[in-house]
């Protein structure tokens, strides 16, 4: 029999309610789903958060920790480290110096602008890496071809690289200050040689920390010897333009100090230096 009209309108109302009932549920779903992802979310940031908290609070503490247990006396009291420092300074001086000043001098003494003397600039950075390599290689060859590894035998030959090293390049600046030459190629030969025997400290001050100290302290040895050569350096670079200032952009001198300081270096490295394990 077909369904009377009160019993199509009560089907109606059904349906309609059921729609509304099953849009509440998932408009209600859907917001409890958005709310619980917004909740992970800042639970994942706040995790995330405390975490690097966390992190960078255990290496505060580890590094507090080193410093108070380093052996500050003993590093202050060791020729070896006083050797180690006052070589890295004299290098970084001079090297300082080039970085800083040598496209300066190159337009001052021979007319030449940035673009013209990026050969002449480069030339030097080469030396120095060619340089540094065969330090390295021979001086390492040496070490273990040795019949008889002694501290005594390292030593000389720390001491001869480093004091070949800076005390080479002091030859080229004095050789540079006596007779600034005509020829920029001269002059670029000049400091390229003086990079050169500088990078030889791969064999020298470079090579000394790991004899100096064991695995715990190396890293800090040499921050304890690079800190004061940083500053050396800086200084190196103002006193260079107030040189420059007060004798007319004479470089004659420039290059004359950075001789002496050079051959100090030399003279304290070889004079001071031993490789006698210090810092366990």
């Amino acid at each position: 029999s077909r369904p009377t009209n009160v019993e199509i309108n009560w089907l109606e109302r059904a349906a309609a309610t059921f729609d509304t009932k099953t849009t509440t549920s998932s408009r209600s779903s859907s917001g409890t789903r958005k709310n619980s992802a917004a909740i992970d979310a800042e639970v994942v940031t706040n995790n995330g958060s405390n975490n690097g908290d966390e992190s960078l609070q255990d290496a505060m503490k580890d590094a507090s920790k080193i410093l108070s247990q380093a052996p500050w006396a003993d590093f202050a009291k060791s020729k070896g480290v006083w050797a180690m420092v006052l070589a890295h300074a004299a290098n970084n001086w001079g090297l300082y110096n080039n970085l800083s000043w040598a496209p300066t001098f190159y337009f001052e003494q021979y007319g030449l602008n940035v673009k013209e003397s990026a050969l002449l600039l480069i030339v030097p950075s080469l030396a120095g890496a060619a340089g540094g390599f065969f330090a390295g290689s021979v001086a390492d060859t040496i070490i273990q071809n040795m019949e008889e590894r002694t501290d005594e035998a390292v030593t000389n030959i720390r001491r001869a690289f480093q004091g070949l090293g800076l005390f080479g390049a002091a030859a080229c600046l004095a050789t540079l200050s006596l007779h600034i030459p005509d020829d920029p190629t001269t002059a670029q030969c000049l400091l390229s040689g003086s990079v050169a025997f500088q990078s030889f400290n791969a064999a020298g001050y470079g090579a000394a920390n790991q004899e100096k100290a064991g695995e715990k302290w190396t890293g800090l040895l040499y921050s304890v010897t690079s800190l004061p050569a940083v500053m050396c350096g800086t200084f190196g670079v103002y006193t260079t333009g107030k040189i420059l200032d007060m004798t007319h952009q004479d470089w004659s001198y420039v290059f004359g100090l950075n001789s002496i300081v050079f051959a100090l270096g030399a003279a304290a490295f070889v004079g001071l230096y031993d490789s006698k394990r210090e810092f366990d």
